[in-house]
């Protein structure tokens, strides 16, 4: 998380934000969806700021910023093709190996 500037975060979260709908414009499962988004984002937004802040700089509190950081990545992904995507904010806190590139290295 170090390596995440303030500024990327801020731009992702704007980023997600202005994609998720008004939960209130919509029917039932719709609603529902946007809803469980809304909510998504919001926990892994509060994380990630919550451990930013943490005076703690223990191993335990970086594994679970970089988690929330890197699902919040995951989130703005979903608009990717988007003009404005931000591209250089959405940069993930963990490589992956090259042998097995669905699991992160240690």
């Amino acid at each position: 998380m170090e390596r995440i500037a303030e500024d990327q975060i801020s731009r992702l979260v704007s980023f997600v934000y202005a994609r998720i709908l008004d939960a209130d414009s919509l029917q039932e499962e719709e609603r529902r969806t946007v809803t469980a988004l809304r909510l998504v984002a919001d926990k892994q937004v509060a994380a990630v700021r919550y451990f930013r802040a943490s005076p703690s700089g223990s191993a335990a509190v970086a594994e679970h910023a970089n988690a929330s950081w890197n699902l919040l990545v995951s989130i703005a992904r979903i608009w990717r093709d988007h003009s404005s995507f931000p591209i250089d904010a959405a940069m993930e806190t963990f490589e992956f190996d090259a042998e097995s590139p669905l699991l992160p290295t240690r």
